[in-house]
C-alpha cells in the first residue's frame, strides 16, 4: 500500500508541475529578434555588416579601416 501510495504522490507532483509550467510558458510574451539596422556590404571583400558598424568613404561601405584604406 506505501508504494501505490508513493507512486500517487510521484505522479500528482508531476501534473501540478507540468501545469504550473504550462501556465508560465503562456503567461511569458513571445521572444522577439535582435535588431541590428539596415546590413550593408564590404566594398572591397563582400562581407555584410551592419551600417551602424560600417565605415563609409565615397559613399561606399567598409567593414574594417584596412579595407578603407586600401587601394583597389
Amino acid at each position: 500500500m506505501n508504494l501505490l501510495r508513493l507512486i500517487f504522490i510521484a505522479l500528482a507532483v508531476w501534473v501540478i508541475v507540468a501545469l504550473v509550467r504550462n501556465y508560465l510558458r503562456r503567461q511569458a510574451p513571445p521572444r522577439q529578434p535582435p535588431r541590428i539596422g539596415t546590413i550593408v556590404r564590404c566594398a572591397k571583400c563582400g562581407l555584410h555588416v551592419p551600417a551602424g558598424e560600417a565605415l563609409v568613404k565615397d559613399e561606399r561601405y567598409y567593414c574594417s579601416a584596412t579595407h578603407r584604406d586600401a587601394r583597389d
